[in-house]
């Protein structure tokens, strides 16, 4: 008996010693706080949640502005001053008031962000230098400014604005019939077609904030010049669409090409002194270019594909279009020669309709990902000039299309 008793007695001794070390480890463990952490010990990811960046959100996109602020806070006492990070690089600092007293709010100010996509992280750092990392944050920044497009959100196409981080968003005409082809003036005046009854459409224009509607001529496309003394045009010629050339009233009306077949999409050179446009000849979409007065015309684009919906860079140099030589339609950039194409864009479902920003710098187009289906996927992005930083501005279930940058006064 003695023997058994001397072996459970063992038995309860070693399982109460399992016990207590096990309580004075999870004891141990509580006392040490996240940014007590020694230097080997390494940082702690922002899967800890001690620091957490509070704004911006994951994935926000914002537009380019002298300061942008960015909040986080810090739930573990003990730090003595937070970092912010911006693509690894250190930006700013803050000392905390109080190191003792949680949550701490910490607030920086970003200044003179460059526009594209950057990874933020905050840092805080304890004592002897211990430091704890959040999660990183993506933000995208983008060129301030605005877009006039065409959607059918409410029914029936209706022209709208929105800010170019999609925010701010403005329906600017009414009626039954569809609105479509915003074309946005120099000085603030915004071209549009409307499409009435029988197929009839004319081309109108409206104040950025609305107000009396005008009309110019009957056609479609239309793209004021840059000083937005003439509007080119595409008009049909029994039968067959041309593009024309009129002033800012629609009068004095002339035809700048006599194509066999189709002329149209018209975009002015920002010197004024040409205009590009579609023709088709054997069959054939390419893109042309003819003076704004008139005579022979060039051809840019000879590739057995459809190349359509032109679009001169502001700086001249270069011609953005669509074309589906790749096997789908996708973005195009060409040297404003015709040499040097290179593709943009490669989006599974495609992409169109193409508008530079006034700096050059980035295009606003149309690409096919939405919710809906046939053109109601269409949806409005960004993308940098040279096709990186694709950024969405739209999702819905609806077409969103057709957008055109706000001059920049």
């Amino acid at each position: 008996m003695k023997r058994a008793d001397t072996f459970w007695q063992g038995v309860i001794l070693f399982l109460v010693f399992c016990v207590t070390l096990g309580i004075y480890a999870l004891l141990a463990v509580a006392a040490r706080p996240l940014l007590g952490r020694g230097r080997n010990d390494g940082p702690a990811t922002g899967q800890d949640n001690a620091v957490q960046i509070v704004a911006p959100l994951p994935g926000t996109v914002v537009q380019r502005s002298s300061e942008i602020p960015v909040r986080a806070v810090v739930v573990e006492p003990g730090a003595l001053r937070a970092e912010l990070h911006i693509d690894s690089q250190l930006l700013a600092a803050e000392a905390n008031p109080d190191p003792e007293a949680v949550p701490w709010t910490v607030a920086f100010v970003w200044q003179e962000a460059g526009e594209g996509t950057h990874s933020l992280g905050v840092q805080a750092l304890g004592p002897e230098g211990e430091l704890v990392t959040s999660a990183s944050v993506t933000l995208t920044v983008v060129p301030a400014g605005a877009l006039a497009f065409a959607s059918n959100r409410d029914g029936a196409y209706a022209l709208y604005t929105m800010q170019t981080d999609g925010t701010g968003l403005a329906r600017l005409t009414t009626g039954p019939g569809d609105v479509r082809q915003p074309a946005w003036g120099p000085a603030g005046q915004l071209a549009f077609v409307a499409e009435g009854e029988a197929g009839r459409v004319s081309i109108g224009q409206l104040g950025v904030s609305g107000g009396q509607v005008e009309t110019l001529a009957a056609g479609r496309d239309p793209a004021w010049s840059p000083d937005g003394a003439w509007l080119a045009y595409t008009a049909s010629v029994e039968g067959i669409s041309q593009v024309f050339v009129a002033d800012a009233e629609g009068d004095e009306a002339r035809s700048l090409t006599a194509e066999m077949i189709y002329a149209g999409q018209p975009a002015w050179s920002p010197d004024g002194a040409r205009v590009v446009y579609v023709a088709e000849r054997a069959g054939n979409l390419d893109i042309w270019v003819v003076g704004a007065d008139g005579g022979e015309p060039v051809r840019l684009t000879d590739d057995p594909a459809t190349d359509w919906a032109p679009a001169w860079s502001p700086d001249g140099t270069r011609l953005a279009f669509v074309s589906d030589r790749g096997g789908s339609h996708q973005l195009y950039a060409m040297r404003a020669d015709g040499s040097q194409v290179e593709a943009l864009t490669d989006l599974a479902q495609g992409a169109e309709a193409p508008a530079w920003s006034p700096d050059g710098y980035w295009l606003a187009f149309v690409a096919y990902t939405g919710q809906g289906t046939g053109v109601n996927a269409r949806e409005i992005y960004l993308v940098r000039a040279d096709g990186r930083e694709l950024v969405r501005l739209t999702h819905n279930a609806f077409d969103d299309t057709e957008p055109d940058w706000a001059a920049v006064p």
